[in-house]
């Protein structure tokens, strides 16, 4: 493997010539690199023909403050054929302001320790269920089970089976948030999805009606919209909670994966942060185990950027010398990696250092795009790590076998990890 300087020679060279396909070639092979070359020599990197990179942290924050400049509007071109019109493509709109504040209504904080309990019962019970031969498949048995599961008992949206779960997961993801070169394929993956999940939910909804006549003690988020009773003139109706409820699963469960094995992979290779994961969750120390998974998430975050496009002649870091002017139609990649990287920001970012101020962190977005379940993920993804190390003593798999298989997808495919006696 080349070392981090060869690395910068050919990022440097691929500069001067302005060849946004070795670009690309480097940014997949070694992002870190990429992003350390672009924040020292070109932090707002524009691409001839192509798109807009920017590193800095201030500058991620610029871009992910400015929705009316910086749009997501494009996104509504994956998404309505497949859950309809939906309020993440929707910025400046009633239907974005109505659907997010009832949705955030919904999905309460007071149901945390609800969610952490649950979260616990069901990553334990994976553990136990699925560890073969001192070895488990992080994936599959762990990391979208439980997510799944919990879509099923907090939201209320349990899915036909598990296989078919992940399916319409996996599709949905895909296309509305990778599809970046538009495979026709991928998209029609989605369409389906979306069209099979419709069918399902609304006959959940009939089925679901019909439990709460008779008895209407049930409080997931599903039972608290079909309880809510919203008069026409608020406009939010059947449609709306079908769309809604699809936005769950699509959001809620291959991020929450990724950042599951992200995180443990990372921990793998840092044994004295492990031990301390593992010594904080059987102390019962969440803020702790909290802390710690969140920062070995930043070494590996879940994506390198997010997209957006400008609509307005903009200049961004304004009164800079790295001042650029942007644009409409131009595409920006904010990469929030490069921005939790930042060494104008973070003080030593190439150290693993838990407890950073929380702002420090995007994993769940920035702004007006910050995850709508953003509260209820902070809960999961380290209770499922806590519950893990409490089961057993966890290490790495020799071999190709104990790295993250992305199968030449967007998402962790396959990771084996060894389970052994936790005592």
């Amino acid at each position: 493997m080349l070392a981090f300087k060869d690395f910068e020679e050919k990022i440097l060279a691929a500069l001067k010539q302005e060849s946004g396909t070795v670009l690309k070639n480097l940014l997949e092979k070694h992002p870190d690199a990429f992003f350390a070359t672009l924040r020292r020599v070109r932090p707002i990197l524009q691409v001839r023909g192509g798109p807009v990179f920017v590193t800095l942290f201030d500058d991620v924050q610029e871009v992910l403050s400015r929705p009316e400049v910086f749009t997501v509007k494009g996104y509504a071109t994956k998404m309505d054929p497949s859950v309809g019109p939906y309020m993440l493509a929707r910025d400046g709109t009633t239907l974005n302001d109505r659907d997010k504040g009832i949705m955030r209504a919904m999905l309460r904080r007071e149901d945390l320790p609800q969610v952490r309990q649950s979260v616990a019962r069901l990553a334990a019970a994976a553990v136990r269920g699925s560890a073969r031969d001192g070895r488990l498949e992080v994936v599959s048995d762990l990391a979208r089970k439980v997510p799944i599961q919990l879509t099923g008992e907090y939201f209320g949206f349990p899915g036909p089976d598990l296989a078919t779960m992940m399916r319409w997961s996996r599709a949905t993801q895909h296309d509305m948030f990778h599809n970046l070169e538009n495979d026709a394929a991928v998209h029609a993956a989605n369409v389906q999805a979306g069209a099979e999940m419709r069918t399902y939910l609304s006959k959940l909804l009939e089925q679901r009606r019909a439990e709460l006549a008779r008895d209407d003690s049930a409080d997931d988020t599903l039972a608290r919209l079909l309880k809510s009773h919203f008069p026409d003139s608020i406009g939010f109706d059947d449609e709306r909670v079908l769309a809604n409820m699809m936005g769950l699963l699509v959001g809620g469960v291959e991020t929450t994966s990724q950042a599951i094995v992200q995180i443990l992979d990372q921990l793998l290779d840092r044994p004295e942060q492990l031990a301390a994961l593992r010594a904080a969750a059987q102390s019962g120390d969440d803020n702790a185990v909290y802390d710690l998974c969140w920062e070995a998430l930043r070494f590996n975050p879940i994506n390198p950027f997010v997209v957006r496009v400008c609509v307005v002649d903009y200049v961004l870091a304004s009164g800079t010398a790295r001042a650029t002017s942007i644009a409409p139609g131009t595409t920006v990649l904010a990469s929030t990696r490069s921005a939790m990287r930042d060494e104008h920001e973070l003080d030593d970012p190439e150290q693993f250092r838990p407890g950073r101020p929380d702002y420090h962190y995007m994993h769940m977005g920035y702004g007006l795009h910050t995850c709508l379940g953003d509260h209820v993920s902070t809960v999961q993804i380290p209770e499922v790590v806590k519950q893990l190390v409490l089961a057993a003593n966890v290490s790495r798999v020799q071999g190709e076998e104990g790295r993250i298989d992305f199968q030449g997808g967007p998402f962790p495919e396959r990771f084996v990890v060894a389970v052994g006696d936790p005592n």
